[in-house]
């Protein structure tokens, strides 16, 4: 296809138990202004010819092979080849529904918009359930990217954007991390987007494994977290707009570097990444009580005490 409306990306690795469900849905769609690029990231199961089995029946599909190098890898690369004015991003396990492409292009027609969220549903092998968190994100009748950075839920599918908005300001998904990837990315193309909007109708369905990097949270995605943060901070200080995100992004680092306050070898690392949060801490809807005296403790010059509780705690198996 010349030009499709939309480019549908899938990044593939070894998910060929659920990839049938995963195209069909894309290829059923009610909206059929579409490019389907598949990226087969050197799955070592039949994933690579399940691909090129519906690339053969339906010209609408493109099929890359490569090396395996991770989600966000896989993402770039159906990103480097994608035509559509629209992009949207599906991972290989989940499946949409048949009208999510033309619900989110008509509401980001409507409205103007470079990206347009639509709500999902959380779908385990014994239950589904909606999620609206993006709700509470419109302030005054308009997106807010400090309420976006300060919710739980950052996720790159489930939503469509201009593609001008990533090629016109460079915008990639992190090769560096393997969590928190999102975030990092979707920060960025919200700062550049003149209008987000939000359909609060779940159709996407993300499906739980629990083999999923959000269910396996260990020191690796820990580091990826604090790096996604750091780089983010350093992208607002070259914008020159950090203090307009400050006490957000401050919220987030002391998330990400909790842990480092119950261990006394790590403290010299939370003073390193948590250099400004002084005023922002007891704020913070992401940690507890404990974690914010601790923090205070710290930026008050009050370490020997951190240190000394956190040999108690050691101590008494706590």
């Amino acid at each position: 296809m010349m030009n499709p409306t939309v480019s549908v990306i899938v990044p593939i690795y070894n998910v060929s138990r659920f990839l049938p469900e995963c195209i069909e849905s894309v290829i059923n769609q009610t909206y059929d202004d579409f490019e389907l690029i598949l990226v087969d990231d050197g799955s070592t199961d039949d994933s690579g010819d399940i691909c090129d089995n519906y690339a053969k029946a339906d010209n609408r599909i493109r099929v890359i092979h490569k090396p395996n190098g991770g989600l966000t890898s896989a993402r770039n690369a159906g990103l480097n080849i994608a035509t559509g004015e629209w992009i949207m991003h599906l991972d290989g396990d989940d499946w949409i529904d048949s009208e999510i492409l033309k619900v989110l292009v008509a509401a980001g027609d409507k409205q103007s918009a470079d990206i347009v969220f639509g709500d999902f549903l959380m779908v385990s092998d014994n239950d589904s359930r909606p999620n609206s968190a993006l709700d509470w994100l419109v302030v005054g009748g308009e997106f807010s990217l400090k309420n976006y950075i300060s919710s739980v839920w950052t996720t790159a599918w489930g939503s469509i954007v201009r593609r001008r908005i990533y090629s016109q300001n460079r915008i990639y998904s992190p090769t560096e991390i393997t969590y928190c990837e999102d975030f990092h990315l979707m920060v960025r193309l919200c700062f550049f987007a003149n209008r987000v909007v939000h359909v609060s109708i779940p159709l996407y369905n993300y499906r739980q494994r629990s083999s999923s990097v959000m269910h396996n949270l260990n020191k690796r995605t820990e580091l990826d977290e604090q790096w996604a943060y750091q780089d983010i901070i350093r992208f607002f200080k070259e914008q020159n707009v950090y203090a307009d995100y400050k006490t957000v992004m401050n919220w987030r680092v002391l998330k990400s570097a909790q842990e480092l306050l119950l261990n006394p070898a790590d403290l010299d690392r939370f003073h390193e990444l948590y250099k400004d949060g002084r005023r922002d801490m007891w704020s913070c809807p992401f940690v507890n009580t404990k974690v914010k005296i601790l923090a205070w403790m710290m930026t008050h010059h009050l370490q020997p005490l951190v240190v000394a509780i956190d040999k108690l705690r050691m101590l008494l198996g706590r």
